[in-house]
């Protein structure tokens, strides 16, 4: 719901409550939705996925990383759904593993979903959940194509970097772990190239990344709340 999302945000400044949001989805419609049952439908939908509260770290981070680089939108917009969607985070290895190129059918979505939860879908939803799936993947740009989609590398800047290293930092990972966290390993990068990316989003001012061998040492100084850092040390 990338586009809704882009929509959304831009008639709510920041610091706006979630009542704020659904009061432009549901009353301005914003969204162009044809009744009122579906802009409520779409308002529940990007709530869960989005929270749309900026006493939610997640969403306060998109929000400051989503003014600044349009560029990121679509893989920080990924990320922040991934950290609400269990069904989106856990499928998302499967297309991350599959090779640049390859042709990703919704049957083989559907057989990989299938696989994961046994029992837990009927055919009908299976394959409805997995043609959601690979929007969302479509939209991020882990695939490409309308009908015949082949998988492809997404854009990634080093924006989108910092947002998905102060995930893994939110969630208690500290030094070379936030490197390969789940977070980072969403940006489908290598290490190597992770670390360029580190480097110059530090030179931004997004982070500070300083790396000596083996010890790496990242942070993210000015931006968290006390609050954020102490819950973040907790989880530690």
């Amino acid at each position: 719901m990338l586009n809704d999302l882009a929509l959304a945000l831009e008639r709510v400044p920041q610091g706006g409550t979630p009542a704020d949001y659904f009061g432009v989805i549901l009353n301005d419609n914003v969204l162009g939705k044809p009744t009122r049952s579906t802009r409520e439908a779409s308002a529940k939908i990007l709530t869960s996925l989005y929270g749309f509260d900026p006493s939610f770290a997640v969403f306060r981070l998109l929000r400051r990383y989503w003014e600044v680089d349009s560029a990121s939108r679509p893989m920080i917009a990924f990320l922040a759904a991934s950290t609400r969607d269990s069904l989106l985070r856990e499928m998302t290895p499967f297309v991350l593993g599959t090779g640049i190129g390859e042709t990703v059918t919704p049957s083989v979505v559907t057989s990989k979903l299938v696989s994961i939860h046994p029992g837990r879908f009927q055919e009908s939803t299976a394959h409805a959940t997995a043609q959601r799936l690979a929007s969302s993947w479509t939209q991020a740009g882990f695939l490409t194509g309308k009908t015949n989609k082949k998988r492809s590398r997404p854009q990634v800047t080093p924006v989108a970097t910092s947002y998905a290293l102060v995930l893994g930092y939110l969630c208690g990972l500290r030094g070379r772990f936030l490197l390969d966290s789940i977070w980072t390993r969403s940006l489908d990068r290598s290490s190597s190239e992770l670390h360029d990316l580190a480097v110059e989003a530090s030179k931004q001012g997004w982070m500070n990344y300083k790396a000596a061998g083996a010890v790496v040492e990242i942070t993210f100084p000015g931006l968290l709340t006390p609050t954020e850092e102490k819950v973040a040390n907790e989880q530690n």
